[in-house]
């Protein structure tokens, strides 16, 4: 850590990664005040070539081992197939480093639990990378339901649909990437407990393949939750549904809530994210409805900033002042085992899953 400027020192381990991941992760790196990027990792020549081109300043590593072994490395952001993160993040931890690790953290409870472990252990503080809570739609999601102005939330519905062919890479294999619950669901299902803010206590899953027979995974998902507080809440992830539902549909004992996504192709790519550290407000809308006795209001909400960047300086505070994680390692457990829950529901028929088992 460089104690005269109080910044921690960060090297991200997968520069090639797809979308981009890796590269992103340095930008907010560097941007971030108390951070500074000083290495990046990874086993391929030509990633570590582009790296070299666009960040200069920093070392390169073509190995976890070189890496783990730079003592001035202080914190390590890990964004690397998610079927690798517990091996990775358990040996930056018990090499001394602060661990980000990218979702979903892991493809299962007992290695997030290892990973969790591990940061005890070590005295090492473990954030799991869920930084789409600062998207712009979710950020305005999220202030509304905490004013108040739905009553209280008693149901949630997140829906990401469209008909289209998925691609054939790791992601889409049952056995290396975990299955579609672990696609798309680390973001809605981190929304959703995040938005609840209730124990879940029970999970059950359905599943079809139907239509792309290239992949070995599903096609759509659904997972149905129960809550402590009596709330549910419908995710559901569709490559098959040739009429999509909005985003969010969330309901309160005095309104509601729905984002339509308004024109934007997909909810989990907000206009810009690959392009800007922070986003631009208004890119979208939400509805929402008001309900007092005989009187019903509506109104359309602008999508607040989406500040990316967020996250990044949160983590920063939480390493050299000890405030907060911006998402604990045991949030990103609780994540896992939701998704692992669902999935495994899915494949007993839809069997209702207690979570005690999982947690």
């Amino acid at each position: 850590m460089t104690q005269a400027t109080e910044r921690v020192n960060c090297a991200v381990i997968g520069y090639g990664v797809f979308h981009d991941f890796g590269r992103m992760h340095c930008r907010w790196i560097d941007a971030a005040d108390g951070l500074q990027l000083a290495g990046i990792c990874d086993v391929e020549p030509a990633a570590r070539e582009r790296a070299a081109g666009e960040f200069p300043q920093v070392g390169l590593y073509a190995s976890v081992d070189e890496l783990v072994a730079d003592d001035d490395i202080d914190m390590v952001s890990i964004v690397t197939p998610h079927f690798t993160h517990a091996d990775i993040t358990c040996r930056c931890l018990e090499a001394g480093k602060h661990v980000v690790c990218e979702k979903a953290m892991a493809t299962n409870v007992t290695e997030a639990t290892r990973m969790v472990d591990t940061a005890r252990a070590t005295g090492r503080k473990l954030a799991v990378f869920h930084n789409r809570r600062h998207d712009g739609n979710y950020r305005a999601i999220e202030q509304t339901v905490r004013s108040g102005m739905i009553g209280e939330l008693f149901h949630v519905e997140c829906c990401e649909e469209s008909f289209a062919r998925p691609r054939n890479w790791w992601y889409t294999e049952q056995a290396r990437g975990g299955g579609v619950f672990f696609y798309w669901g680390p973001h809605a299902v981190d929304w959703v407990l995040n938005l609840v803010g209730s124990p879940v206590v029970r999970v059950a899953g359905q599943t079809q393949h139907r239509v792309w027979d290239h992949v070995d995974i599903a096609d759509e998902v659904r997972a149905h939750l129960w809550f402590e507080s009596g709330a549910t809440a419908l995710i559901t992830f569709s490559w098959v549904s040739a009429i999509p539902k909005p985003l969010w549909r969330i309901l309160g004992t005095r309104g509601g809530i729905e984002d339509s996504k308004l024109g934007n192709k997909s909810g989990a790519y907000i206009t810009g994210y690959q392009e800007v550290l922070v986003g631009a407000a208004g890119q979208g809308q939400i509805r929402v409805v008001s309900v007092d006795g005989d009187e019903r209001t509506e109104q359309m909400i602008d999508y607040l900033e989406s500040d990316w960047l967020t996250y990044y300086r949160d983590m920063a505070a939480a390493i050299l002042r000890d405030k907060p994680l911006p998402v604990t390692g045991e949030e990103g457990r609780m994540t896992v085992a939701v998704m692992q829950a669902a999935q495994e529901s899915g494949d007993a028929g839809g069997q209702i899953m207690e979570m005690s088992r999982y947690v």
